[in-house]
């Protein structure tokens, strides 16, 4: 019997090890690029998070060239409601700049002759900004509206009105609280309450004695109305004051705070840390180690978590004559 010359077939499979050698090798690419990609992702937000602080720098520089001042923070006065009731009108610096900021339709849907709290502008204190807002927080920025000058100086959640606001990732500088040497050669904690650029009065740039170049105008201050603490999301707040700072046209003149170094203490004689602490009443931000600030003469910047507290002091403050090196 004859039996013809056999060859073997060709393999078309891989083996079992040769499958798992390929899905390691897969593994370590994916390894290897996940970290890069998402540098790369948080390095485009930061750029359009510089934009948008810009934009809104810009639209205050406009503001003065207009008015010959820069906006105060907020602006708080006696006036007459919607409803034909006195009231405290409360307008924050946001709201005031939206004419001189390209784009933006809501300053012909808010009414400046009333508060942000005011039930006739809530329409347009619940449409997103998107100049207002960091693409790296992870907030979706509707937020309680706490106006202490009309509800009260209420610590209780449950006495906030029923009405909300979208919040504004970006605040100016009104007040510090910070550490001064006192007499005794140490340091005590002190209250400037209107040593920034967007104080209550507003400022001109002839009132910036530091320099433009030497003066935070905005910073970011992002998350709400979520608490965050060092990274870590906290439990919704049980303070309703938690809330005086963050919906865009509301309280934008922001009193800023010292921490302690263990992020649990604000407003004490040790407390020296500024920078993405907490986010009730301080810089914060969801880039790693750094906030985006923008300087009185439109220029942006990232300030290290690190930088010196004497330093964020010195650059918070319009006139106190300190010199800053490099930082």
């Amino acid at each position: 019997m004859h039996f013809g010359n056999h060859k073997p077939s060709n393999r078309n499979a891989f083996t079992l090890v040769e499958l798992l050698v390929v899905i390691a090798i897969i593994g370590v690419l994916v390894g290897l690029l996940l970290p890069a990609v998402q540098a790369a992702r948080e390095a485009a937000r930061r750029m359009q998070c510089s934009n948008n602080l810009r934009q809104v720098g810009l639209a205050c520089h406009t503001y003065h060239g207009s008015l010959n001042t820069l906006p105060p923070g907020r602006l708080v006065y006696d006036g007459i409601g919607s409803t034909g009731n006195p009231t405290k009108v409360v307008t924050g610096f946001l709201a005031m700049v939206l004419p001189f900021m390209e784009g933006s339709n809501l300053h012909d849907i808010y009414n400046q002759h009333y508060g942000f709290d005011d039930i006739a502008n809530q329409p347009a204190v619940n449409q997103q900004v998107p100049s207002f807002s960091c693409p790296s927080s992870p907030s979706d920025g509707v937020m309680p509206i706490y106006s202490g000058w009309n509800v009260g100086w209420t610590t209780d959640v449950s006495a906030l009105p029923n009405i909300t606001a979208i919040a504004s990732d970006y605040q100016g500088v009104r007040g510090l609280h910070h550490l001064q040497q006192s007499t005794s050669g140490g340091k005590v904690h002190v209250w400037d309450e209107d040593c920034g650029i967007l104080n209550e009065t507003g400022s001109r740039f002839a009132d910036i004695l530091d320099g433009t170049s030497q003066t935070i105008l905005l910073f970011e201050m992002a998350g709400k109305p979520k608490h965050w603490n060092q990274g870590k999301q906290q439990p919704d707040p049980t303070n309703a004051q938690f809330y005086a700072y963050g919906p865009w046209a509301g309280n934008n003149g922001v009193g800023i705070y010292n921490w302690s170094q263990d992020g649990t203490t604000k407003g004490c004689d040790t407390c020296e840390r500024f920078i993405n602490v907490d986010n009730e009443a301080s810089p914060y931000a969801f880039h790693p180690g750094v906030v985006m600030i923008v300087l009185a003469d439109g220029s942006t910047r990232t300030l290290s978590e690190t930088v010196s507290p004497d330093i964020f002091s010195n650059l918070s403050r319009k006139n106190d004559h300190n010199v800053i090196g490099d930082y």
